[in-house]
């Protein structure tokens, strides 16, 4: 099913494209080999990230902390030191599955590393993704979606509480035409996790990272990282700003996202 008022992540998996690149590069073989897992784990399997000595295995759920962890599996792997630029295309130290799925996948389904991933208060996530995707205009992805939010009433000329109601149409929208293929960043964590099919070691809390990232690296004897200097760094965080969802807009929110509020508790 398509609709032409939403944009969906393209299934790349099969495409000639990918088929023609698949022996010259790694992000194409990672799509081909990807494409012989069920549809609804190829975005989950594609964003985990193993740590350099495979002890760890992270999900990243987008909008939930995914930048400051990896930029902490980073560190934890090249001596401390954290990413310049875009860490979520770092090769070094770590092993992302975009480049490195045929790695990943033995570790994952013998379950021989800890495997831990964030959630965030639906809330908290849906504001995070509207700012940084049409407040702060800071997503690369941004354009793919603004023809369809301004199909669905998005306009410059409004109110950011109107334009957040047009977010919540347009998110409502998208997941109704497409869960799987709907864009990660509002995607329900159920499903960006694969909480159904996957048995994690711990599953953390935004609202509780820095206890909750202790835990994982005590986990496997590493009580000493992340130290206090990585703590204090902050990564992709969203501009300052005063902006906050009425309470009509967080009732529509836990109606979206009802799944996610009767797994996580929130």
């Amino acid at each position: 099913m398509s609709d032409p008022r939403v944009f969906l992540a393209p299934d790349e998996h099969n495409a000639p494209l990918t088929r023609l690149l698949a022996p010259l590069f790694p992000r194409y073989r990672v799509l081909r080999a990807l494409a012989g897992e069920p549809a609804h784990l190829r975005a989950p399997y594609r964003n985990l990230i193993l740590s350099h000595d495979k002890r760890l295995l992270f999900l990243r759920n987008q909008k939930c902390a995914c930048t400051q962890t990896t930029q902490f599996l980073y560190a934890y792997g090249n001596g401390g030191q954290t990413y310049a630029g875009n860490v979520h295309r770092a090769n070094k130290g770590l092993y992302p599955a975009r480049y490195h799925w045929e790695t990943i996948k033995p570790v994952l389904e013998s379950h021989s590393a800890f495997l831990f991933t964030f959630v965030r208060d639906p809330v908290a996530r849906a504001v995070s993704a509207f700012r940084n995707f049409f407040l702060d205009q800071d997503n690369i992805a941004r354009h793919k979606h603004l023809g369809p939010m301004q199909a669905h009433g998005f306009s410059a000329e409004n109110s950011p509480e109107r334009n957040f109601d047009v977010f919540l149409d347009y998110v409502a929208h998208t997941l109704a035409v497409d869960p799987v293929r709907c864009d990660t960043h509002w995607r329900l964590q159920v499903d960006n996790i694969a909480l159904a099919d996957l048995s994690f070691d711990l599953i953390g809390r935004v609202e509780s990272f820095e206890a909750d990232i202790a835990r994982v690296f005590a986990a496997i004897g590493r009580p000493d990282f992340p130290p206090e200097s990585l703590l204090k760094q902050r990564h992709n965080r969203s501009r300052p700003s005063d902006f906050a969802a009425t309470p009509a807009q967080k009732a529509r929110i836990a109606t979206i996202f009802a799944s996610d509020y009767e797994a996580f508790g929130y």
